[in-house]
């Protein structure tokens, strides 16, 4: 009697495991799909920086028309009043846009040496204006063709007048000479920039001649 007691107790069992299986069903394992390049597109955006271009520092121009060694204008203040803050400040704006104008007309600069910066700050602002020679010999070496020697005359309130020598550093010859005019306000910043732009486009165009002729 015992004996058939335990086998309904284990039939019993056994048949409520079979439901439990049955009523679960198989279970089924997801896969991992990757994604695809329009889920991806409609993905959020992720938030970057934006990055600054640095301004160009190379010649507009693709072909060098020369290489020059480019003296800074100094003032020769002949007024009974000379070098006031104000004229000296639009001459350093003039220097600085007449020789940005030459880099981007397609002049190659070649800094200037110690020794004839040692001889400008020592002599007046028109010694190596006067004496071109000793300029062009002590550019010998440097790698230029040329160089610009100027000088901004100011024999009066009323204007100045920026004056160069353009010279030949081999023959020690003037190449080329030239000026403009700068009238109004110490404050006019594009006047002077656009008198420094007229000048430097006068040197460029003859420089393009002289290269010509070399050619």
């Amino acid at each position: 009697m015992k004996n058939l007691i335990l086998k309904v107790i284990f039939l019993l069992s056994l048949a409520g495991l079979v439901s439990l299986t049955a009523c679960a069903g198989p279970t089924t394992t997801k896969p991992i799909v990757a994604q695809t390049t329009t889920e991806s597109a409609n993905a959020l955006p992720v938030t970057t920086e934006p990055t600054i271009a640095e301004p160009a520092v190379a010649p507009t121009a693709t072909t060098s028309i020369g290489k020059v060694m480019v003296l800074d204008f100094p003032l020769n203040d002949l007024t009974d009043l000379p070098n006031p803050p104000e004229e000296l400040a639009r001459i350093a704006h003039f220097n600085v846009s007449f020789k940005q104008r030459l880099v981007n007309d397609g002049v190659e600069i070649v800094p200037v040496n110690e020794q004839i910066k040692a001889i400008s700050s020592a002599q007046s602002a028109t010694y190596l204006f006067d004496h071109t020679d000793i300029a062009a010999s002590l550019a010998e070496g440097s790698g230029a063709d040329y160089i610009i020697i100027g000088v901004a005359m100011k024999p009066t309130y009323l204007f100045v007048y920026p004056r160069l020598l353009l010279v030949d550093i081999k023959t020690k010859r003037k190449a080329f000479t030239s000026y403009v005019q700068m009238e109004g306000s110490w404050l006019e910043n594009h006047t002077t920039a656009s008198s420094a732009n007229r000048l430097a486009d006068k040197v460029s165009a003859e420089l393009k001649k002289l290269a010509g002729k070399a050619n």
